[in-house]
C-alpha cells in the first residue's frame, strides 16, 4: 500500500479529489491510503512528526503556508515524494519548478487530466517499488516506506526505532528485531545491539566506532568489531564485482 496526502483548503474539492483518485488507483489494482489536510500548516505539522508519504497532491493558494512553501519544506527532507500541484492559476506553474514537481494540473481540467496523471504515477511507483522497504507499525497499522539507498542507519530507542535517512529521520514504534528482519535483504550491518548501519554509508571503521559519510558516528560493540569489518569488506568486494 502507498501513502498519499491531499492538501486543499476547499473541503468539497478535497473530498471529490480523494474519491476520484481512489477510483483511478483501484482500477489499476494499486492500493493507496489518503490523508486529507485543509492547509499547509497542518500538513507540515504531521510531516515533521514523521508521517511518510509517497505522493503529495497540493493546492498552491491556501491560507497560511501556501503549497509552494510547503513543498519546499518537504524537499528539504525528502527528494523522493511525487508532488502534484493542483491549481486554477496556470501562471504559477513556473514558480513550482524549484521543488521539482511531478505534474501541474489545472483544477478546471481535473477530471480530464486524472486518468493520464494516475497512469504516470503508477508507472513511477511500480518502478520505485522494488527499491523500497516497507514497514508496518504494529500498534497503529501505519505503513512506512524507505529507499534503502537513502537510509543511513536505524537506532533502537526503547520501544521505538529511529530511522535516519540522508534527508531527515522518522521515529517508528516497532521492535528492533522487526527492523532487522525488514532490512536483512538490504545487507545492513549490526554494529551494536542498538544500531543497524547501511554499509554504503560507512566512511571509516575504527576499533570502537564507525564514521559515516555524513560524519556522524556509530558505536561498535567490542565483540562485533571483527564481524563488522568482515561484513564491510564483503560489501566492498561485492560492489567491485558488480
Amino acid at each position: 500500500m502507498f501513502q498519499a496526502a491531499i492538501v486543499e483548503d476547499e473541503a468539497s474539492i478535497r473530498s471529490s479529489l480523494q474519491r476520484a483518485l481512489s477510483e483511478q488507483f483501484t482500477a489499476q489494482n494499486i492500493s493507496v491510503s489518503f490523508d486529507e489536510y485543509a492547509d499547509g500548516d497542518s500538513f507540515l505539522h504531521s510531516f515533521s512528526e514523521g508521517y511518510h508519504y509517497d505522493m503529495l497532491f497540493l493546492d498552491i493558494e491556501m491560507p497560511g503556508t501556501d503549497g509552494i512553501a510547503a513543498a519546499k519544506c518537504v524537499r528539504e527532507r525528502n527528494e523522493q515524494i511525487l508532488i502534484v500541484f493542483i491549481s486554477s492559476r496556470e501562471s504559477l506553474v513556473f514558480d513550482t519548478f524549484t521543488v521539482q514537481p511531478f505534474r501541474f494540473i489545472r483544477k478546471s481540467r481535473l477530471s480530464e487530466s486524472l486518468p493520464e496523471l494516475v497512469n504516470a504515477l503508477v508507472l513511477r511507483l511500480r518502478k520505485s517499488k522494488d527499491h523500497k522497504i516497507f514497514l508496518t507499525e504494529p500498534g497503529t497499522g501505519d505503513l512506512y516506506s524507505f529507499d534503502p539507498d537513502k537510509l543511513l542507519y536505524v537506532e533502537a530507542q526503547r520501544k521505538d526505532c529511529r530511522f535516519v535517512t540522508v534527508s531527515g529521520e522518522t521515529l517508528i514504534r516497532c521492535p528492533f528485531g522487526y527492523a532487522e528482519r525488514v532490512l536483512e535483504a538490504s545487507a545492513f550491518i549490526k554494529a551494536h545491539r542498538s544500531y543497524l548501519v547501511n554499509p554504503a554509508a560507512i566512511f571509516y571503521v575504527g576499533k570502537t566506532e564507525l564514521t559515516l559519510t555524513d560524519r556522524s558516528t556509530i558505536p561498535i560493540s567490542r565483540d562485533r568489531v571483527n564481524e563488522v569489518k568482515e561484513q564491510f569488506m564483503a560489501y566492498i568486494v561485492a560492489k567491485e564485482d558488480m
